[in-house]
């Protein structure tokens, strides 16, 4: 390919990067006249023609990723877990009580590790074009509308590397009882591995669900990376309500690009909770379009980073309609050598009157060495509207850590109180008792290691 035909600000696709896309092209050669199929090589032609990002590139001035691109993945075809590993998985799902679960292992869907109970949504894997349905018709127009309208590569390079796609269905007014685990587990198998988890959700007309997002891996000391490279599409119908909770926990030498895009119709609700506590470069591009009035969108988030990890928050709401609100609130903690950004922008449409728009990011760094890049962004081109937007970066208050000494507790307790504390806020944002619980606890751990 000609890379002059790559923008000025992105760079071209590594050749490691193409090999993927002809093994897997090969691996599925009987597939090549289904839908997903062919999407898949439409998001690859795209990202050979876009290229990846650069420092040049505005939206990743202060996150170059070439560590991630300069590493040489592989697309297992199979996955072997062992006992450790499934007690992982177990686990993890015992920890929030009373909860259906749906497992990944490496990006894909593993139907003998999930836990499905309830009939009021269903689950359909979009590769498996044995059987036809309108919801599998649905949901390919929404990834070929993504790929031709997105400018984000990674959202291409998911689609071409993603194997088996997965679509999630809440049915007309009905209301999911229990919260819906999306459990990701990856495993390198002595090779550095690459993960494309796709997930299409529908919430149909006044219905309601919750979302509880896990990423891990085994702990253990190993020289192989994982690249896990997610794409969440969301679809909020009229008077429906969806709650996405993510929690981030991978290794310290691992890297994640999530990638969320949903889009909401009138008076309908979504909330987006997200905790990066792992990985060396975490990336997050969450996107949210409002496409007809009276709608919620809340928009929360927490980072605790230490050592040398990379945080990077990106996020986009689009207000293109009359009558709707939005908060946005994100909150980080940073140790070590470790750095923050967050880049939120909020665009206020001209015809989107009576908006009423809140964002703020906050960060605390408990080292010398700590650094934080907050770019919070309004766009307004509409005048009846109550907007504001504001961002703060401070060190521990040497005051309250004096007073909470002479009430008993030794540095390191008080250090931990006043962290937990900063972030209290936006824990208090999340309604489920349980959901809050679990993300408290692998919080609270974080910010011990931080500490040390």
């Amino acid at each position: 390919m000609n890379s002059s035909v790559i923008p000025k600000y992105q760079t071209e696709v590594p050749g490691h990067f193409r090999s993927l896309f002809e093994s897997l092209e090969s691996r599925l050669n009987g597939e090549k006249d289904l839908v997903f199929h062919q999407l898949r090589k439409k998001g690859s032609n795209r990202l050979l023609q876009i290229g990846f990002p650069t420092t040049r590139n505005e939206d990743y001035k202060y996150t170059a990723l070439n560590r991630v691109f300069n590493e040489n993945y592989y697309l297992p075809e199979q996955v072997s877990l062992d006992e450790q590993d499934e007690k992982a998985i177990r686990e993890t799902a015992k920890k929030c009580p009373e909860t259906d679960y749906i497992c990944f292992v490496n990006g894909r869907y593993t139907p003998s590790l999930s836990s499905i109970s309830s009939k009021d949504y269903t689950v359909l894997s979009l590769a498996d074009q044995s059987e036809e349905s309108e919801l599998k018709k649905e949901a390919f127009q929404h990834i070929e509308k993504n790929l031709d309208e997105s400018d984000n590569p990674f959202v291409q390079l998911n689609t071409a590397l993603c194997e088996d796609p997965l679509m999630i269905h809440i049915k007309e007014g009905k209301k999911v009882e229990k919260p819906i685990q999306l459990i990701h587990y990856y495993k390198t198998g002595g090779e550095s591995v690459i993960a494309c988890p796709q997930i299409f959700v529908v919430a149909e007309e006044n219905s309601e669900v919750n979302f509880l997002e896990t990423h891990l891996t085994r702990p253990e000391t190993r020289s192989e990376k994982i690249f896990a490279n997610l794409f969440n599409r969301i679809v909020v119908e009229s008077g429906a309500s969806v709650v996405h909770h993510k929690i981030q926990d991978l290794g310290t030498e691992d890297f994640i690009i999530h990638n969320m895009v949903a889009s909401q119709e009138k008076d309908s609700h979504f909330y987006a909770f997200t905790a990066d506590l792992g990985s060396r470069i975490t990336r997050n591009n969450l996107e949210v379009h409002l496409k007809n009035s009276f709608t919620q969108t809340d928009m929360f988030g927490l980072f605790v980073g230490g050592a040398r990890q990379h945080i990077d928050n990106q996020t986009y709401l689009d207000h293109a309609i009359p009558n709707c609100e939005s908060r946005e609130w994100y909150k980080g903690v940073l140790g070590g050598r470790s750095r923050g950004v967050f880049n939120g922008k909020v665009l206020v449409r001209q015809d989107a009157q009576k908006t009423n728009a809140f964002q703020q990011n906050n960060t605390l760094l408990v080292s010398d060495h700590a650094r934080m890049d907050s770019k919070p962004q309004l766009e307004i081109y509409a005048d009846d509207v109550k907007c504001s937007h504001g961002a703060t970066i401070g060190q521990m208050d040497s005051e309250i850590l004096f007073y909470l000494k002479s009430r008993g507790l030794n540095e390191q307790q008080a250090g931990e109180l006043v962290k937990i504390a900063f972030l209290a806020e936006v824990f208090e944002s999340v309604d489920n008792e349980h959901i809050r619980k679990v993300i408290a606890d692998v919080v609270v751990d974080n910010l011990r290691e931080i500490y040390e």
